[in-house]
């Protein structure tokens, strides 16, 4: 584990804000709200008054877990992402989060004890942030994404002294399923802050795994983590789909003479591709697959070796190799609404600049970040070791 401590100072500072980013491995599964023109509720009316003193939870309005799911899920669909997940809200990842900010502790599951994460934390990331001063769901998320600025997709690093783990977590194509609480903390343990306003997300798959981009560039919904094209109207993959409908329009793009069917918006790939588009060589990539030692056939259907499906296709049999298959021989096939979607441009993904929506929020331009504070995990499968990406 790792930790960045930097102190940045602007004139005439008046709040104290707190980020903090943790992300473990994978696991899965639940709305997205049309916008409100309501003015956000937040605890910051609360605790001025007075009426959040004590160290107490502070429960999150409808209106807050609305803006949450739409944050995120506006920021996602900015990013160009073939694979970009629709993100919804969790209720058990919220509990998860009520249970963790309730400790008012500036530490992780996986941080209490050393090598050790709580089996319900298994597959969750968290990112955390925390204020002495009024809070903002939409402002908080905001900060977490900003970090883009400082991240390179290409080399996937931070630029120096810098944090992006944040950033990549709001915008990990795989993570479908956040759940959020606030809390009141008399003291922030492991902090020097006092009456802090702390703020949990958690993630469900988590992201930022090392060597990993956080979701691939392309064509919307080309390329949908549960293979098939169902698209919802702000270009993100929709997982909840099983045939067209209401927010599930087929998008898939199917290559090297693959064929779609439309009534699942899967591609059939052709000998010797694979990959929810066919655009992927069916061969295995890594040195241990079928070695001795190394990763035996018996391993392909251990869900716990999701990495050994990934590694060896062909051993596992996901596709069917072919030595003379020659890419772009025939015209990609492309779903019903494609062309639509692709065509399609709204201002929901625009979120480029700094200005905050009417009614959501703000803080000051003198806002001081006193703390960063970014996580490493290990997970250990076996003889592999996937690092966390911090």
């Amino acid at each position: 584990m790792t930790e960045d401590w930097r102190l940045r100072r602007a004139a005439k500072m008046s709040l104290t804000v707190q980020l903090v980013i943790i992300s473990m491995t994978s696991s899965l599964t639940d709305v997205v709200a049309a916008d409100q023109s309501l003015h956000n509720i937040n605890f910051s009316d609360a605790v001025r008054s007075g009426r959040h003193r004590r160290s107490e939870p502070v429960p999150l309005t409808a209106q807050q877990v609305l803006y949450i799911v739409e944050r995120h899920n506006e920021y996602r669909v900015g990013e160009g992402a073939a694979n970009m997940d629709l993100m919804i809200y969790d209720e058990s990842l919220a509990e998860l989060a009520v249970t963790w900010a309730a400790g008012c502790r500036w530490k992780h599951p996986n941080e209490v004890t050393p090598y050790y994460t709580p089996p319900e934390y298994i597959g969750v990331g968290q990112n955390l942030y925390a204020t002495d001063g009024p809070i903002d769901v939409n402002v908080a998320i905001k900060a977490w994404f900003d970090e883009k600025a400082d991240y390179n997709y290409d080399t996937m690093q931070c630029s120096a002294d810098k944090m992006c783990g944040h950033y990549t977590q709001v915008v990990w194509a795989t993570s479908h399923q956040v759940g959020c609480a606030l809390h009141h903390c008399t003291t922030l343990q492991e902090t020097n802050m006092n009456e802090a306003n702390f703020f949990v997300c958690n993630y469900r798959p988590g992201g930022n795994y090392a060597g990993k981009k956080p979701y691939t560039k392309g064509p919307a919904c080309s390329k949908c983590d549960a293979g098939a094209g169902w698209c919802k109207d702000w270009r993100l993959c929709n997982w909840q789909c099983s045939s067209p409908g209401t927010d599930c329009s087929c998008a898939a793009v199917c290559y090297n003479c693959a064929t779609l069917n439309d009534t699942t918006c899967q591609c059939s790939c052709a000998d010797g591709w694979q990959g929810a588009d066919c655009s992927v060589a069916c061969q295995d990539t890594h040195d241990n697959c079928n070695a001795s030692p190394g990763w035996p056939p018996s391993w392909c259907d251990d869900t716990d070796k999701a990495f050994v499906r990934e590694g060896c296709p062909a051993m596992c049999q996901l596709c069917t190799p072919d030595p003379n298959a020659v890419a772009s021989k025939c015209p990609p096939v492309y779903g019903a609404d494609f062309e639509k979607d692709q065509q399609t441009t709204t201002d929901k993904g625009d979120h480029t600049d700094d200005k905050e929506e009417t009614g959501k929020g703000n803080l000051s331009p003198t806002t001081t970040f006193v703390k960063n504070h970014e996580t490493t995990m290990l997970l250990v499968t076996i003889t592999i070791a996937v690092t966390i990406l911090g």
